[in-house]
């Protein structure tokens, strides 16, 4: 189950990455949102964050029973969650997906074919629709240097060359408190390293709203303060390029 079709490894055209912790309840409909793109060469890799919720537990054991490709890890964050996951991915398109998010039907065929046409296009977005505590349709902007550096507004759930995530670092496992803004910080490299990003503006993924989730805390000001602070002194190079349009 941790390949889904009959191609081979080499032949794998995206890795979907679903880091867990303790989001067992919603897990199912995530993985269940990707197999229904009916994309054959597709790798889906589910990383176990160190859960300890029971009920996530039980499904990840179903999950392990039924073979997908776990991988098991002590609670080292999301970041570092991501990593391991796009390190193992044998394909050369990756898309995070959130254990309690789901991806749309057309969102991989459609984002593969951005990039297997524009070379230097590295990341590829769509728009959002929010469920849970939160509904609507977010129209996010098309793309713009300066808007990036302003506030991020493409989520994690994008589909990005595994290219683009080596040269760029990777996710950074040493932002503040793992409050978050991992997402933000990989975009801020690939920018920095001349990629691309291409807007594809129609719904593409679910987006959960919850009231205990790490962007909840994110958006505390203090907690914002310090992590804008830690990012624009990382990216003090690319700031400084466009200073005189923010």
């Amino acid at each position: 189950m941790g390949v889904m079709g009959a191609m081979g490894l080499d032949e794998i055209g995206v890795s979907v990455i679903i880091p867990c912790y303790n989001q067992g309840e919603y897990l199912l409909d995530a993985i269940a949102s990707v197999e229904d793109c009916f994309y054959a060469p597709l790798e889906l890799i589910i990383v176990n964050d160190g859960s300890t919720e029971p009920l996530t537990l039980e499904v990840l054991d179903y999950l392990q029973k039924q073979q997908y490709q776990l991988i098991h890890q002590s609670n080292q964050g999301l970041a570092t969650a991501r990593n391991v996951g796009i390190k193992s991915a044998q394909g050369k398109y990756i898309l995070p997906l959130d254990a309690d998010n789901k991806i749309r039907l057309n969102y991989i065929i459609k984002g593969i074919d951005i990039l297997d046409q524009f070379p230097r296009v590295g990341v590829v977005y769509g728009d959002v629709e929010f469920m849970g505590d939160r509904t609507g349709i977010w129209q996010v902007p098309d793309f713009e240097p300066t808007r990036l550096l302003e506030g991020n507004y493409i989520d994690a759930c994008a589909i990005f060359r595994k290219t683009l995530w080596q040269d760029s670092g990777g996710y950074d496992p040493n932002i503040p408190d793992k409050l978050g803004f991992e997402d933000w910080d990989l975009w801020l490299s690939a920018l920095e390293k001349g990629w691309e990003f291409y807007h594809i503006p129609e719904v593409l993924f679910d987006y959960r709203v919850r009231a205990n989730s790490m962007v909840t805390r994110c958006l505390i000001p203090e907690n914002q303060e310090k992590l804008i602070r830690y990012l624009r002194t990382k990216h003090k190079i690319l700031y400084s390029k466009y200073k005189n349009l923010l």
